[in-house]
């Protein structure tokens, strides 16, 4: 029997691996202050060089486009917002929070390139969609399958047996999840994005994109996070965009409002963002 019957009991007695890192804590109090500046922002980001030479990369990334022109912290709040930089700023840092976990059940190099591909794809779908911002669902894709690394850390014999019964078919994990564990890797994740004080969007998208048309807010987000994470095969098992398509259910297509036309044409974008994107934020240096 699984001894977490909640995903708050899996958090409990671990509360160093998913405390909030300084910085962001900072982070979190200057965008939430109206008298933050941009040079306020770039003061708390300028005490970690490496995170700050991160963000400047990614900032001038195919996530902005803005071709190398940003490079200060200054700058970067001014053209790209001092809100779309701090979730920025919250997925690398949560990289850095959970990269290392010693699961002998996961490649964590794996995992990341994974979630960075389905978080491509749900800014370009986001982007296709006519969102405000739409950078900010790479963030929910980046950060959509979190959960399920404290269920491989915590939950080692239990991730084991889900991982074998599943034979490799990634659509029945979360059921074997909910029969063995009492809960998903998206529950779990959910829990992780509301003790971070994720924005609730981000934490409503997390925790229900296994199931986009049961959440009562955020549905077009989620809706979109549930469609990414399904392209995501394209990457993982080599499947053709049509097949993941054709099983994607009519609630859900009609939430996101794309046409398999436009979808298909997304897809043609996504590996030259996902190789420059990916360069960026995985890298060791």
């Amino acid at each position: 029997m699984n001894k977490y019957p909640t995903p708050a009991a899996l958090l409990e007695d671990d509360t160093d691996l998913v405390s909030l890192p300084d910085i962001v804590i900072r982070l979190q109090e200057a965008v939430r202050d109206p008298k933050s500046t941009a040079d306020t922002f770039a003061d708390i980001i300028g005490s970690d060089p490496a995170l700050t030479a991160r963000l400047l990369r990614l900032a001038n990334s195919p996530l902005y486009g803005y071709g190398g022109r940003i490079d200060t912290v200054s700058r970067a709040v001014t053209l790209v917002g001092l809100e779309p930089l701090y979730h920025l700023a919250l997925a690398t840092c949560a990289i850095g929070t959970f990269r290392n976990i010693p699961a002998t059940l996961i490649d964590m190099d794996e995992f990341w390139v994974q979630s960075t591909y389905c978080g491509v794809v749900a800014r370009l779908l986001a982007r296709e969609a006519g969102v405000l911002h739409p950078e900010r669902l790479f963030v929910a894709g980046l950060l959509h399958g979190i959960g399920s690394l404290l269920i491989y850390l915590k939950c080692p014999d239990e991730a084991r047996e889900i991982l074998l019964a599943s034979q490799g078919k990634r659509s029945l994990i979360p059921l074997l999840e909910k029969d063995v564990l009492g809960f998903t890797y998206a529950d779990v994740g959910a829990e992780i994005a509301r003790r971070w004080n994720m924005p609730p969007w981000l934490q409503v998208a997390i925790g229900g994109h296994l199931q986009p048309e049961a959440v009562e807010e955020y549905q077009f987000e989620t809706g979109l996070l549930y469609l990414a994470d399904r392209l995501t095969d394209v990457l993982i098992q080599g499947d053709a965009v049509e097949d993941i398509l054709a099983e994607i259910p009519d609630g859900v297509m009609a939430l996101i409002r794309l046409r398999e036309g436009q979808i298909l044409e997304v897809m043609t974008e996504v590996y030259y963002e996902f190789s420059e994107v990916s360069g960026v934020l995985l890298s060791t240096t």
